[in-house]
């Protein structure tokens, strides 16, 4: 089905991250929903320490084969960069927190971990 599609494009979300500890925001167990109950937020690791996943790495795999054109991200964690997604099949809808970007010329630097 997907060798088949002219044009493959993938939407990841929270569910792509949980599995490397990082935390949800919006599920029953996420931050906001905790944070709206007046509970401590969930117990997670830092983006820092966060790892790309083998749904991250198999991503990896049909955007390089050329079967997924383009990957859209809703996490800001970083992971699909970190993983070896180039940023020009990448587009991160909330932006990413280890991507600094000049704003006259566009130049970007990832780091942060």
């Amino acid at each position: 089905l997907l060798a088949a599609a002219r044009n493959c494009v993938v939407l990841t979300g929270a569910g792509i991250s949980t599995s490397a500890g990082v935390a949800d925001f919006r599920g029953p167990n996420g931050v906001w929903t905790a944070e709206k109950k007046g509970l401590p937020p969930p117990d997670c690791i830092s983006f820092e320490r966060a790892n790309p996943t083998l749904t991250h790495m198999a991503l990896v795999g049909l955007v390089n084969s050329g079967i997924v054109k383009l990957v859209i991200s809703q996490n800001v964690d970083g992971l699909h960069m970190r993983s070896g997604i180039p940023r020009d099949k990448l587009s991160e809808l909330h932006g990413n927190l280890f991507l600094e970007t000049c704003e006259v010329c566009g130049w970007g630097i990832f780091s942060g971990f």
